[in-house]
């Protein structure tokens, strides 16, 4: 079995009273697309109001997929097929999510996807 640490920005001030940090154990072979599926099916990222909310989420510091709110799956700019054991190789699997607020995810994953830097979220 794999742990994966996970962590998450807050949303709000009262949000951020309790860490945000936990693991998750998969299979050695599970694949990316299964690693975010899961985070997104038992609902760790909070869903705002309006029904908007972008998330990007990193690896060692690195962006590599966006998730939003209004989407029913994540976009990678990782194959979504890689295996998690061999995609995060010698170094501690940790997945760190970034609230984007309400900003377009198709663009946030075109600069992403592009390797640009994204300006300041607020």
């Amino acid at each position: 079995m794999l742990e994966v640490a996970v962590d998450r920005d807050s949303v709000h001030a009262g949000d951020d009273l309790e860490s945000h940090a936990m693991s998750i154990t998969l299979d050695q072979s599970a694949k990316m697309r299964t690693l975010i599926e899961v985070i997104q099916d038992m609902d760790y990222l909070p869903r705002i109001s309006g029904g908007k909310a972008t998330w990007v989420v990193y690896s060692s510091g690195k962006p590599i997929g966006v998730l939003a709110q209004q989407w029913p799956k994540s976009k990678l700019t990782v194959p979504p097929e890689s295996i998690v054991a061999r995609y995060f190789g010698n170094i501690e699997p940790h997945l760190l999510f970034r609230y984007w607020c309400q900003a377009d995810p198709d663009e946030v994953f075109s600069d992403i996807k592009a390797g640009n830097e994204r300006p300041s979220r607020f």
